[in-house]
């Protein structure tokens, strides 16, 4: 059964992404990596050294993994911008995953902000994930906004609770999934 995943104009055979933070050490991250046949692969731009001759984790994301750097650390829309335009002119490609806290007790995103980040770089041409609220109005904005997808937030970075949001991701996955095939078969049948 083929099960590709089309997401921001690549296809995707594995649907699972990797973060590069939280391992011990960047031989762990590269094996787990392979191991898993992730093909995209997220990195805060403060982890990245595109100038260093010494240890540095794009040495360790294997050829072929799409790179989407986050806007780990920023604020508000301007910073997350700010941030996607940089990696960009450094070399990390146009895939960005949109994170914009300005909460700094529960690290909740601002979905006001993000939004507004959605907007402009998806019309920069950015490959847009934002990360979210689970909100279903939310969500439909930022598809408005030219988000590739949505990642919902699972439960307060951080706490190791699991999936805390599973009802809210579930009305997303129903509402959102079922108005894109909706959309998909307008298109297919109706020439357009």
């Amino acid at each position: 059964m083929n099960d590709d995943f089309e997401l921001g104009g690549a296809t995707l055979k594995n649907r699972l992404l990797l973060g590069t933070g939280k391992f011990s050490s960047h031989r762990l991250m590269e094996e787990a990596i392979r191991r898993s046949g992730v093909q995209l692969v997220t990195v805060a731009l403060r982890r990245i050294d595109f100038d260093s001759r010494e240890e540095n984790v794009l040495q360790f994301v294997p050829p072929g993994c799409i790179l989407m750097s986050n806007t780990s650390g920023a604020r508000n829309a301007q910073e997350a911008v700010r941030i996607a335009r940089i990696a960009r002119a450094a070399g990390a490609g146009n895939w960005v995953k949109i994170e914009v806290i300005a909460d700094h007790r529960y690290l909740l995103p601002d979905n006001y902000e993000t939004i507004k980040a959605t907007e402009i770089l998806a019309g920069e041409g950015f490959v847009v994930l934002p990360y979210m609220n689970p909100d279903l109005m939310v969500a439909r904005q930022l598809m408005a906004a030219g988000a590739a997808a949505v990642m919902p937030l699972g439960a307060p970075i951080g706490t190791n609770r699991g999936l805390q949001t599973k009802a809210m991701i579930q009305i997303l996955i129903d509402e959102i999934y079922s108005h894109y095939c909706r959309r998909r078969y307008r298109q297919t049948f109706a020439g357009g």
